[in-house]
């Protein structure tokens, strides 16, 4: 009996130790804030030991790339794509100027290259002023490739107010099956 008693003794004992060196870790952590392109984020960051650790779902979304995580958690992959937008009017002529009130149909030409991943389905979307969102084009991407192009079908809009609409390019993962945004461009209305 007396021999159990300090085998549990001992096993208290072990089962402290982590709660203390987790303790003491908290110690030496700062939380900080996060600006990119001098907008504050949702998330701060932490300074442990002078290294800064920043959340890598959060800087996936802010700096358009893919975000991985597999099953066991312990591996975490960031894909960032080289994904451009260049938007054409009814007779093919890039532009990226509107005057307020005009109704416009256009389509978007996507070029992407360094794909390292697999992707399900790629969608294009504008969101207003007033940060209303419609969806010019959500097609199936069945064979991704790591280079590839995509048009989407002409698209009329009306832009009822001035200011910057957001043209937003997102990819579909295929393992998470979330959606991520990859490329970004503004259509300025004056």
């Amino acid at each position: 009996m007396k021999k159990a008693k300090k085998i549990l003794f001992f096993l208290f004992c072990l089962m402290i130790l982590p709660g203390g060196t987790i303790l003491a870790a908290a110690v030496n952590k700062a939380e900080i804030s996060l600006y990119l392109n001098d907008v504050l984020q949702k998330r701060s960051g932490l300074v442990v030991d002078g290294d800064v650790l920043l959340s890598s779902e959060q800087m996936s979304e802010d700096l358009f790339a893919l975000f991985s995580r597999d099953e066991s958690g312990e591996t975490v992959r960031i894909y960032k794509p080289n994904v451009n937008v260049v938007l054409l009017d009814n007779n093919d002529k890039v532009f990226g100027k509107v005057k307020s009130t005009n109704r416009i149909t256009f389509s978007t030409l996507v070029q992407v290259d360094n794909l390292k991943t697999k992707i399900s389905d790629l969608k294009v979307t504008i969101t207003s002023p007033a940060d209303k969102t419609d969806t010019i084009s959500s097609q199936e991407i069945k064979d991704s490739t790591e280079y590839f192009w995509f048009r989407s079908e002409d698209f009329t809009y009306t832009y009822s107010e001035k200011g910057n609409y957001v043209i937003k390019v997102y990819f579909k993962d295929i393992d998470s099956k979330k959606w991520f945004p990859v490329s970004e461009i503004q259509i300025i209305a004056m």
